[in-house]
């Protein structure tokens, strides 16, 4: 399925300092969500703080299965993609090559700066 959205691939730190990792086309409007409790259910007995890294993607597909991804691997290794967003792409498409012999690098992950997620963190917080 292609279309012209982008959508965001996100970690949000959790009040009981657990990482919730999900994906949304507008990431002021989900981390409101999550807020309110009528996001995933995960989020709805541990409250979001803020957004710890995000990426852009333009296929659903792969932000569903970046998603999923991110949630099989432990906190350690989520950690150091919050630190160096841009790791992510790397160790993702080794993890698919490894699964799928034929899978297409050739993919785009934009890593969001550090700058505009604390940018999102502040309006979010101001709200």
């Amino acid at each position: 399925m292609e279309d012209n959205k982008s959508y965001y691939v996100y970690i949000i730190l959790c009040e009981n300092n657990s990482y919730y990792t999900g994906i949304t086309n507008n990431l002021v409007n989900r981390f409101n969500k999550h807020a309110k409790g009528r996001g995933a259910n995960y989020t709805k007995f541990r409250k979001p703080l803020k957004y710890l890294s995000a990426w852009k993607v333009k296929n659903v597909n792969i932000a569903l299965s970046i998603e999923h991804y991110i949630k099989s691997v432990n906190k350690k290794v989520k950690a150091v993609f919050i630190e160096n967003n841009r790791l992510l792409k790397s160790y993702y498409i080794k993890e698919m090559k490894y699964k799928k012999k034929d899978f297409n690098s050739n993919i785009s992950i934009r890593s969001v700066s550090k700058k505009d997620i604390e940018y999102i963190n502040n309006m979010l917080y101001n709200q």
